[in-house]
């Protein structure tokens, strides 16, 4: 376990249609071994700190219909639990309530 772990976001509504967001996720360093004698934590059953930015855009097209688009982990960022966590990811979404 890290000594230090935070998660912070923020959502800005710009109006009824469209909302963004900016999500921070925060890991210190952390071991693998009982002793916490781990040298490197950016390898293969490791575990590493990392500092991740994910970003967001709502917009409603109809009250009903909402597109949504994303991207995770925006700087590319290189972290390890185990093995390695995804890369920058893009996400879309489009959604229609019955």
């Amino acid at each position: 376990m890290p000594q230090w772990r935070a998660s912070a976001l923020a959502n800005y509504r710009w109006d009824a249609q469209l909302s963004t967001s900016l999500g921070l996720r925060y890991s210190g360093d952390q071991f693998s071994t009982l002793n916490n004698t781990d040298v490197n934590g950016f390898a293969y059953t490791a575990a590493s700190r990392f500092l991740v930015v994910d970003v967001r855009a709502r917009y409603a097209i109809e009250p009903k219909l909402v597109a949504a688009f994303g991207i995770d982990n925006l700087t590319n960022a290189q972290y390890w639990n185990f093995h390695p966590y995804p890369g920058r990811t893009l996400v879309a979404e489009l959604k229609y309530d019955f």
